[in-house]
């Protein structure tokens, strides 16, 4: 009996299926290969030491139950099957493409990687994984943006920072922790699996079923919301790198998460501040006035329980007081003064058409679909993205940034030590 759907006005089936996770099916005629997005729920946040999603990420290329490392990559050529695993916070995610006429083929191989890995080559993983988050702190850009990931987190469960990874490394002993986590987290009914391509949905239906079956334990999507402590009080906090031509100075704020309904004005915000390039005011008044950078922008992040909105700047070092004066400045204006109609409406268009950009291939829609559900965003709110931005008001802008914008924050600076 076929299970019973439901389309949206973006073209998204969604298919209930018998191993307890929901598939989301778009049609896309011109893809010329089938994309297929499996986010596993939980990420660093149901993690029990920081760093162990990260290293079953790269770990499930090294060899199943029933193929080498070598037989996997073998096989991977032969079926021009391309793939990429990355853990994000609230989520793992493995990402294909694939062509349509290797569909079973690859479900096989996919499985097989994703819910049968030994984990056998975890000390090598632990090595390599110590490598790159050392290289990666080792720039002062990275640091400084660490160092604000950490304490804005410390409490948290997404506290696992790069430097909070590498603190706990050592006390990973064992490959037991990993393979605990494992058989926990990558469970087929602790999935969300998002496809597109020139396939029918019955085909996709039938083999995600066949190839993805029920294991034990629970659907962790249904796991208890954490907490998230707010801050309390603003901080500077520095990090001495006297190496450094450059000081680079981060601030933060906790944000709106992605299902929140402040989400919308908060995107417009970051366009109209920091988030536009070229056009924005960060970088019209500190970079092409005053000439404080040649790097300067806003960001705004979205997890599932929380978000976090952040200033960045890399600057002379003598210029520290100049540019936190003018991250001040910048924002204060947001809080007292409605943003003009023009700059309201080509900061919508920024944004809608950046998000048609990204919309373009097979691959991109399904890691969309799939970010965007694992996030809690329903498929009724994914439909009605498009409105919800446009119909973005200059008050409401200004209503998201006297809401965050005035809450105590982080301030991080790396850079030589006398001008921190």
């Amino acid at each position: 009996m076929k299970t019973p759907t439901h389309s949206s006005a973006l073209d998204i089936e969604t298919i209930g299926l018998s191993n307890g996770s929901t598939l989301y099916f778009k049609k896309m005629k011109t893809a010329p290969r089938v994309a297929l997005s499996v986010y596993m729920h939980g990420g660093n946040r149901l993690e029990p030491v920081s760093g162990l999603a990260d290293m079953i990420d790269n770990l499930l290329c090294e060899g199943t139950e029933r193929r080498t490392a070598e037989q996997i990559a073998i096989e991977m050529d032969g079926l021009s099957l391309d793939m990429d695993t990355e853990t994000r916070r609230d989520y793992s995610v493995m990402g294909t493409t694939f062509l349509d006429e290797d569909f079973e083929a690859s479900m096989d191989m996919l499985s097989d990687m994703l819910y049968h890995s030994t984990l056998a080559e975890f000390d090598k993983e632990k090595i390599r994984l110590h490598g790159e988050l050392v290289m990666d702190l080792d720039s002062p850009r990275h640091r400084s943006h660490d160092l604000l990931m950490t304490e804005m987190f410390k409490h948290s469960p997404y506290k696992a920072s790069h430097s909070k990874i590498l603190e706990a490394l050592p006390g990973i002993t064992s490959v037991g922790p990993l393979k605990q986590h494992y058989e926990t987290v990558y469970q087929p009914q602790n999935a969300i699996f998002s496809v597109v391509g020139n396939v029918e949905a019955d085909l996709v239906q039938r083999y995600l079923e066949q190839y993805f079956v029920r294991g034990s334990g629970q659907n962790l999507s249904d796991a208890q919301a954490p907490t998230i402590p707010p801050l309390t009080e603003s901080k500077y906090l520095t990090y001495a790198k006297d190496d450094s031509n450059q000081l680079h100075i981060y601030k933060g704020w906790f944000a709106p998460q992605l299902s929140h309904p402040d989400y919308p004005a908060m995107v417009v915000l970051n366009t109209i501040l920091g988030g536009a390039g070229l056009t924005s005011r960060l970088f019209i008044e500190l970079r092409d006035k005053q000439g404080l950078a040649y790097m300067v922008r806003s960001q705004y992040e979205s997890s599932k329980y929380t978000g976090l909105f952040y200033l960045y700047i890399g600057t002379e070092p003598n210029n520290r007081q100049k540019a936190l004066k003018g991250f001040e400045v910048e924002c204060q204006k947001l809080i007292d003064q409605p943003v003009g109609h023009q700059e309201l409406e080509e900061a919508k268009e920024n944004i809608l058409g950046r998000r048609v950009v990204f919309m373009e291939t097979a691959a991109q829609q399904a890691a969309y679909i799939g970010n965007q559900l694992a996030l809690g965003v329903s498929v009724a709110d994914l439909d009605a993205i498009t409105e919800r931005i446009q119909a973005v008001s200059a008050m409401e802008v200004q209503a998201v940034a006297q809401k965050y914008l005035t809450q105590p924050s982080v301030i991080t600076a790396v850079g030589p030590s006398k001008h921190l």
